[in-house]
């Protein structure tokens, strides 16, 4: 497994910050500048967010995604990573969560726990953006994903009912992953502003 994220860590380490995620930073209005980046890898969004003028904190599981963050934001004092899986993290208080392509590898089981930290973690008005996998998306029970959350469109809509959904995107194509594979994408895209 460790082999399949060094080559997608390769393939994204010269890609820029998602565009969902300066949207996001452009909708905030409040005056503190503290974001999560949740299972951030190699930091592409952090390094955006660190731009921005914020303070961010964030986690990522794997070793590899840490080390390279590390070096990348050696001596830059307004980041701190924590290597750690979703449950074990200390989610602080922020205006804004990003958790691109990260949340489904949060075991099943755990979602509902760790949803209700982040949910509870975002101060009101803040701004959450992030992705999650629907239920038609070929990671969906694959062996190499033996333990991932998937969810339906209402499943997902029923999270934010405490927020304003500003935008709600699905993805439901055939594609390939950013190594090459092929994949049945299915996947929601939001953005929200809590209340």
């Amino acid at each position: 497994m460790s082999a399949q994220w060094n080559e997608y860590y390769q393939k994204i380490l010269n890609q820029p910050h998602r565009p969902n995620v300066e949207n996001a930073v452009n909708l905030l209005k409040l005056e503190s500048k503290v974001a999560l980046d949740v299972g951030c890898g190699i930091g592409r969004d952090s390094h955006f967010l660190l731009e921005q003028g914020f303070n961010v904190h964030a986690f990522d599981s794997h070793e590899d995604a840490v080390k390279t963050c590390l070096t990348r934001f050696e001596g830059q004092k307004r980041f701190s990573i924590s290597q750690c899986c979703f449950t074990e993290f200390d989610y602080p208080q922020c205006s804004l969560v990003i958790a691109n392509a990260s949340l489904f590898f949060c075991p099943d089981e755990s979602f509902e726990q760790v949803w209700t930290k982040i949910s509870s973690a975002l101060q009101p008005g803040g701004i959450f953006c992030g992705d999650f996998l629907g239920v038609k998306d070929s990671w969906v029970a694959s062996e190499m994903h033996p333990n991932i959350t998937a969810l339906t469109k209402k499943e997902v809509e029923s999270l934010f009912e405490d927020y304003e959904l500003i935008s709600l995107n699905e993805r439901d194509e055939d594609g390939t992953t950013v190594v090459g594979s092929p994949k049945h994408w299915h996947m929601f895209s939001v953005t929200a502003r809590k209340r």
